[in-house]
Formats: structure tokens, C-alpha cells, sequence
């Protein structure tokens, strides 16, 4: 399960805003970030999505809410196993009564004493009485045959749940019990800001509401409740777990004792939380004070002390808290809503909650709030969405990752004079006029190691000056020591022209060996996968070299006039007007009466240098642009644009990007960067696709 898109005709600070859609990620889990100030109406978000789910697990969090004046609509999605799931449980209510029906139909066929007329209208009549008792399971299963996305909506009757309410919230309801029912786990929880974890022991009381408590209907209840409720509830099942545990275990030794058959030795519920508990915090783990209730739940820390569970940190209680969610509630293929995941938390604790909430479960899809900038970072600043006030008319709205002038702003508003950085121990450059996409790719590729590295947009790699004003900002903010890289693509550069590059780089100057980053996203089984898994086209790999070998010939014009003007541009940039050591430490004006005038003779040595160097380099490049030079460069040009289409080499000599769309034009996908994003989740989700030179590069990177 998953939300689709999110409608807001006005919520709070929201007015006529629109997010999505969003696609279902069954290899790995998503992470929704929402990022700004205080009052921006980030939280604003995630309160109509608790609020879209709500009805079927808490209806004292509903009541909670005011919604005065407000709309909105939400589009939950179906994962292909939850559909079909759905379809197959709608199937199997109606098969008996199908199966009734066709036998009375029968029937009426074999009465001879009925004309045709008649048996028609009885066959009708006796269809509508079978079916009316179950129609909204034939419109179910009616409409998922061709849809994926259901809606559910608040005074909003202008969407898709406004075209038949009644019939989505069934849908809703239908959904939502099946799905627990046969699954056997909670379809999302959400946790809210105002976490607090009371210091109070365990009531011995409710050492007997084990079975209760471990029923998966009181657990749904608990998936959108209050705060203190959620904690109070999970901190009292830890303890119970643990007394009962041990309970079963003395028990089953008894009998086992008594020559009693029995079955296999009770394992402990505990030690998926134990394992959560060592991951986070080394060395940490649960104890036992051998009291015969308990009276708390018990912690051993790295100094073999034995504190209780109220004694940890803030910061400690809050991770184990927010995690232990995911395990008890089994979440997968869920949607997790989390209002400011980062509370009491120290920076690389933020890091390490986030990276396992988003690997501790698969299909997941986690939306946060946030103003903390270590989880922006983690998240990935390009993935995230900014939420700010509008000047003029003090209504939030959303702003996209991928605008990057936008989100620096935002960046600066929230962060203030502090700051916002984001450098870690190695700073990656990467050139090109494409770089700030480039900076995505990358970083959607390597998410693990966002803390080791940073890429850093540097447009053209001819444009030193921006590179070195960067990295000298950088040293001069006393930040310590780091290492300077730069990704540079490949364009059109010769052989020659790389083995250059590389020579004189020291391993910090990467050139691909490949037209741009994109050209290594052109993997044809992978491409197959995304089209059929994403967009229902079913297309073999040897169909896709096809379709871009097709679309390779279509761009032969371009690249052939690229790769002429690339070259050209190399010959005539950058030109040499040194002149060596001309007056060195001769004084070049004269300083007589109070005036201060040039020198003619220091004036005529300068003039005649720089003419003489002019004229050379002019007669240069008239021998570099001449007819025939030209002429030349072009049938070089044109024979490796040819051998490269009479081999495999055009997917690195031919511009992915353009390679990319133009294709995904052809089959009709609409938005070409969402046929990349795709394309770029498999390659992160699947590590064995991406290229080795890439990886390459990066070992290195994270080697220093």
C-alpha cells in the first residue's frame, strides 16, 4: 500500500497545492521528505494522510483532529500482490453465488415452457436478485480491473472520490480488512511530534493482558493513536513479552522433565528487539532482574551496569521507539508517516535512523517532517520537498528537490547564518552544463555513502574559476582536511584527448569513459524490467537495443554536428598569450613631479609582445580552421559516428540523455525524466547492474 497522490484544495497553510504521483518501490523502501521552518506547513502533509487512513484503525485520533472548512483528496495505491489479493478474495465470496446463479440459469434454459422472450427477462430478473446482495463487491472488482489507486477525500468533491464516494469507501473498507486480515500485519502506523516518554514503571496489573495485547486488532488500534499511548503500549508489551517468555520456557522444561511429548523449545519473541537494540547501540542488550513479576523493563549497557528502559537517553529511547514500530507492526509494503523523526536525537544518530528505517523493511513507503539538516542530507536534498510560506500570500506551498535555486533559498532561510554545508571527508566535483542532475544520479546510485562523500555541481571543468573558488571558501572555513575530485564526462573528446586528462590529474580527474551518466543507466534487461514492472510495456531486452539502436540512427545528425563543433571549440580554446619573463623586476612607470606615467619603451616591448603572440596564434588557428582542416575533422567525425552505429559502441558514443527520451517518446511515455528516475531505482535497488567503472571511481573516492 501506498499514497499515489495527495490533493490539498485547503488544509491549514495549504491552498490548491498538488503532490505526485507517487509509484510503488517493492525492492526497496521510499522516503518522502518534507523540509522546513516551523509553522510552514510541513506536518500539515503528513496529518491528511494519517487522516486518510484513520477510519479503520482509531477513530478517537479522527476525533482528535478539527477539519473546519478544509478539503482534500488522497489516492492510496495497491502494490500487484495487494491487488491481486483483493481480486482473488472478491473471487472467492462470489464464486458460490456465481456458481448458483449459473445453475438456475441453466434452469431457465432448459424450460421448454418458457419462450425466448421470456427466459431473457427472467434471466435478467434473476441476475439482478443473485447479484444485489453483493454489488459493491462486483463494483470492487469491477473497478480494480482497471485501476490500482483508490481515493479517499475530505469535502473535496471535485477529484476522483467525488465521482462515486459511496463506492471508495467501500473500496476503502473492503481493502483495509482484507488486507489485514490475510497478511496478518498493520497496513502503516504514524507517529506524531509531541513524543515524550514518561518515566513510569510497568503497572504489574496488566501482566495478565498479554493475550489481549498481542492480538493484531488491539495492535491496529494503536497504529494512528496518540503519542504516549503508542510508547506506554509498546514499553508495557516488551515487558510482558519478556515475563511470558520465560514463563513458556520454564513451562516446557517441566514437562519435557516429566517425559511429557512436546514440541520445539519456545524461542524468544525478544530477540528481534535485542538485535535492533545491539545494531543501534553496541553492546547493549535486554536483562533479566529474576523478579517473579516484573516491575520494569531491564537494560544492560557496555559497563555491565543494569539500568531500566526509562533510564536511557532521550535520544536512545526515541530510535529503539521508532523502530521497534517496524517490527512489531511486521510493516512492509506500508505507508509510515513520522512527524520529525530527529527529536532528541545528536546528528549522526538522525543518520543512523533514518538508513534503518529505510532498509530494516522492504516496500515501505516513509514520509517524514523535518528541519534537521543531517536528514536532509541523508535523504538526499534533491529528493526532498521544501515547504515554504509565499510572500505575497502567506499560504505554504510545495517546492520540488530538482529546483535548485529554490532549495538553496529555503536552504538559507532555514538554516540561517549556521549554515548549510552538507561536505563530508571527500568532495566530488562533477562537470558538465548537466551536473546538478548529475549530483542525483550519483547520489541515488551510492545512498549509503552519502556521509563519506559530496558531489559538488561545478558546470563546465573549463570553468576553473568557480572550482576554485569553491574549494578555496572551503579551506578558508577552517573546516579541516579534505580531498578534491572531479567527474568529468567523456562528451566528445578523443582518446588522445583523455589519456591527457587523466595523465596529469594525480587520480583525482575522472573522465567516463562513456558520452555522459546517463549513457550507463542504457542496460537493456534492466530498461525491460522498469517497462514492464512501471509502465505495463512489455518489451524484451533484444527489443530494447532495438528501440535505441532505431533511436541512435535518428540523432546520427546531431552527433555528428556535436562532435565537429566540440572538436572545433578545443582547437581555438583556450589560447596562449604568455610572453614569458618580458621586464620582470623593471619598474614600468616613471614617477617624476608628483606623476605617476608608463614607460613608451616599457609600453612598445608589451605592445610588440602581445602583437607578435596575437599574429602567431592567428596564423594557428587559420591553419587549425582552414577548408581542409575542417573538411578533415568532419570525416573523422563521420567515420567514428559510423563504426560506432555498425558496432555497440554508440550507446558510449551517442548522448544518453537525448538516447533516453527520444526513446521513451517513442513508446509513449510522457514524462521522460520519470522513465529516468525508474530506471535509476532499479539500477539503486539491484547494486549488480550498476557498471564497474562507476563503481570503480567510487571505491577509489571512498578509499581516501
Amino acid at each position: 500500500m501506498y499514497i499515489s497522490k495527495v490533493i490539498v484544495g485547503k488544509f491549514r497553510h495549504l491552498e490548491n497545492e498538488e503532490l505526485g504521483p507517487f509509484v510503488f518501490n517493492h525492492k526497496s523502501s521510499d522516503l518522502v521528505a518534507f523540509a522546513g521552518p516551523n509553522g510552514s506547513g510541513k506536518s500539515s502533509v503528513l496529518e491528511l494522510i494519517g487522516y486518510s487512513l484513520s477510519n479503520s484503525y482509531s477513530l478517537n485520533w479522527q476525533l482528535s483532529r478539527t477539519f473546519s472548512g478544509f478539503s482534500f483528496e488522497v489516492g492510496i495505491g495497491l502494490s500487484p500482490d495487494e491487488k491481486r489479493i483483493i481480486i482473488d478474495a472478491l473471487k472467492s465470496e462470489l464464486a458460490p453465488k456465481e456458481e448458483r446463479l449459473s445453475q438456475h440459469l441453466k434452469q431457465i434454459d432448459e424450460n421448454n415452457n418458457l419462450a425466448d422472450e421470456l427466459k431473457a427477462v427472467e434471466k435478467r430478473n434473476v441476475t439482478e436478485v443473485h447479484r444485489r446482495p453483493l454489488k459493491y463487491h462486483y463494483d470492487i472488482l469491477e473497478y480494480f480491473t482497471h485501476s490500482d489507486v483508490y481515493y479517499r477525500a475530505f469535502e473535496y468533491n471535485q477529484g476522483e472520490y467525488g465521482k462515486n464516494s459511496t463506492l471508495h469507501n467501500q473500496i476503502h473498507s473492503y481493502v483495509t480488512r482484507e488486507l489485514k486480515d490475510l497478511l496478518k500485519r498493520s497496513l502503516g502506523f504514524f507517529l506524531r511530534a509531541d513524543r515524550h516518554y514518561p518515566q513510569a514503571g510497568f503497572d504489574q496489573k496488566k501482566i495478565f493482558q498479554y493475550e489481549n495485547v498481542k492480538r493484531k486488532e488491539h495492535l491496529w488500534t494503536m497504529a494512528f493513536n496518540t503519542s504516549e499511548l503508542q510508547y506506554r503500549d509498546m514499553y508495557e508489551f516488551l515487558v510482558q513479552q519478556r515475563y511470558h517468555y520465560l514463563r513458556e520456557l520454564g513451562n516446557y522444561h517441566n514437562q519435557k522433565n516429566k517425559g511429557v511429548q512436546v514440541g520445539d523449545e519456545p524461542t524468544d519473541p525478544l530477540l528481534p528487539y535485542e538485535e535492533l537494540l545491539n545494531r543501534l547501540f553496541p553492546f547493549y542488550k535486554f536483562a533479566d532482574k529474576n523478579e517473579a513479576v516484573p516491575s520494569n523493563l531491564f537494560i544492560e549497557i557496555p559497563s555491565g551496569e543494569v539500568i531500566t528502559f526509562n533510564d536511557l537517553s532521550s535520544g536512545e529511547k526515541e530510535v529503539f521507539f521508532i523502530l521497534s514500530f517496524f517490527i512489531r507492526h511486521n510493516v512492509e509494503n506500508a505507508i509510515i508517516v513520522i512527524d520529525e523523526p530527529e527529536l532528541h536525537l545528536h546528528p549522526e544518530l538522525s543518520r543512523l535512523l533514518i538508513r534503518n528505517m529505510k532498509s530494516i523493511r522492504n516496500g515501505n513507503q516513509i514520509w517524514v517532517a523535518t528541519h534537521n539538516s543531517e536528514i536532509i542530507d541523508e535523504a538526499g536534498r534533491d529528493k526532498v520537498i521544501y515547504v515554504a510560506r509565499d510572500v505575497s500570500t502567506r499560504k505554504a506551498r510545495f517546492i520540488a528537490g530538482e529546483h535548485e535555486q529554490e532549495v538553496i533559498s529555503q536552504l538559507r532561510n532555514m538554516f540561517g547564518f549556521s549554515g548549510y554545508i552538507g561536505v563530508a571527508k571527500n568532495l566530488v566535483f562533477l562537470e558538465g552544463d548537466n551536473s546538478s542532475q548529475d549530483r542525483k544520479f550519483y547520489s541515488a546510485l551510492f545512498p549509503g555513502d552519502s556521509s563519506n562523500f559530496k558531489i559538488v555541481p561545478s558546470s563546465s571543468s573549463n570553468n576553473l574559476n568557480k572550482i576554485n573558488s569553491a574549494v578555496m571558501s572551503i579551506v578558508q572555513a577552517n573546516l579541516g582536511w579534505m580531498n578534491f575530485f572531479l567527474i568529468r564526462d567523456r562528451d566528445y573528446l578523443t582518446e588522445e584527448m583523455v589519456i591527457k586528462y587523466r595523465a596529469h590529474s594525480e587520480g583525482k580527474v575522472f573522465v567516463l569513459s562513456k558520452h555522459e551518466i546517463e549513457n550507463y543507466l542504457i542496460n537493456f534487461e534492466v530498461i525491460s524490467i522498469v517497462l514492464s514492472d512501471i509502465f505495463n510495456i512489455e518489451k524484451s531486452p533484444s527489443d530494447v537495443k532495438s528501440l535505441f539502436h532505431q533511436a541512435a540512427i535518428k540523432l546520427s545528425s546531431d552527433v555528428v554536428r556535436d562532435m565537429v563543433s566540440f572538436r572545433l571549440n578545443l582547437i581555438i580554446s583556450p589560447q596562449d598569450f604568455s610572453v614569458g619573463k618580458v621586464l620582470s623586476k623593471q619598474p614600468y612607470f616613471d614617477s617624476s613631479d608628483g606623476q605617476v606615467v608608463p614607460k613608451e619603451s616599457c609600453t612598445e616591448v608589451l605592445k610588440n609582445k602581445f602583437s607578435g603572440a596575437a599574429q602567431q596564434i592567428h596564423m594557428s588557428l587559420a591553419s587549425s580552421l582552414s577548408q581542409d582542416r575542417i573538411v578533415a575533422i568532419l570525416s573523422e567525425c563521420e567515420m567514428e559516428v559510423q563504426s560506432a552505429l555498425e558496432s555497440d559502441l554508440w550507446m558510449s558514443l551517442f548522448p544518453g540523455k537525448e538516447l533516453i527520451e527520444t526513446v521513451s517518446k517513442q513508446l509513449g511515455i510522457s514524462n521522460p525524466i520519470s522513465f529516468q528516475n525508474s530506471l535509476i531505482k532499479e539500477f539503486s535497488s539491484n547494486r549488480g547492474y550498476i557498471d564497474s567503472e562507476i563503481e570503480g571511481i567510487f571505491d577509489r573516492i571512498n578509499s581516501n
